[in-house]
């Protein structure tokens, strides 16, 4: 009996084994989630601060390098050249580009983009700073015109960017002369603005060069405003003598148009941008022209 009653004590006194049929967090799970959750935000980042890619097609690379060619608006880096591969024809090359998530609401069809390198036109010198640093892409952002990610890149410097106010006229002459995109437009003998591009009219029999008048200067111009070609020597013989008439040298060398309101004439309304005015060979020209209208 005695014995039974040992045994029974030290089984009472055995510890018995919990079995938890519940399942329990083990610390091994820590890294794997924290890292998930990390990487799930670094993506999120990315792909929040991604901007827009886009692509510019070109003539010729020349100066362009993948990965290392900036695309830059006032001299601010906007965006990086990734690619450079040619067109299917061979007549072009095709750039991919990504841009900073901000240039978004700038992508319209009037956007402009063009390689700035070291060039002479116009008697004006630009792109220096790139005989240093490389050749890069300017762009001229525009809020007008349809959302868009392709473009054709202009294969020299707009003489005129969007950020710059005034006003756009057209000029007909019987021939271009020594003018060219670039030069200048004087009024008072003041430089006023330039001559931004030219094109033959539909029938072939005159030319169409197209202006910019800078602000505020095109307040200045009525719808009898007369235009003359500036270039090469403007001389008169009169009671007084020999007179010689000429803007600059610049326009003397290169070209260049005048314009003024004949006294004689009563100013008129103003002109409207895209009205098209007669250009005349000479300031004489303009006012023989005048007396004979007022005759």
């Amino acid at each position: 009996m005695t014995e039974q009653h040992n045994n029974a004590e030290v089984q009472s006194d055995t510890p018995k084994a919990i079995i938890s049929t519940g399942k329990t967090f083990s610390l091994i799970w820590v890294v794997p989630i924290v890292a998930a959750i990390i990487g799930g935000w670094l993506i999120y980042k990315t792909l929040s601060e991604k901007g827009p890619e886009i692509t510019i097609v070109f003539k010729s690379a020349d100066g362009l390098e993948a990965g290392k060619t900036k695309i830059k608006y006032k001299d601010v880096e906007v965006g990086l050249v990734d690619s450079i591969s040619l067109s299917k024809d061979l007549t072009s090359v095709i750039l991919k580009a990504k841009l900073v998530k901000e240039s978004e609401i700038y992508l319209k069809d009037k956007t402009r983009f063009w390689v700035v390198r070291p060039r002479i036109s116009a008697g004006e010198i630009s792109g220096l700073g790139t005989l240093m640093a490389g050749a890069y892409i300017a762009v001229d952002p525009s809020q007008e015109g349809k959302k868009s990610l392709s473009f054709t890149g202009l294969e020299r410097p707009p003489v005129v960017t969007a950020d710059i106010p005034g006003s756009r006229y057209v000029l007909r002459a019987d021939k271009l002369g020594s003018l060219d995109s670039g030069s200048s437009i004087y009024y008072r003998q003041l430089r006023v603005g330039e001559v931004e591009e030219y094109e033959l009219d539909k029938d072939g029999q005159s030319v169409m060069i197209k202006i910019f008048i800078k602000s505020p200067y095109d307040q200045y111009i009525f719808k009898n405003t007369r235009f003359w070609n500036a270039g090469g020597l403007d001389f008169s013989v009169d009671a007084n003598g020999l007179k010689v008439n000429t803007e600059s040298f610049v326009t003397l060398m290169l070209g260049g148009v005048a314009f003024d309101t004949p006294v004689d004439l009563n100013v008129s309304e103003p002109a409207k941008s895209g009205d098209i005015f007669a250009l005349y060979n000479s300031h004489q020209d303009t006012l023989k022209k005048s007396y004979a209208v007022k005759g």
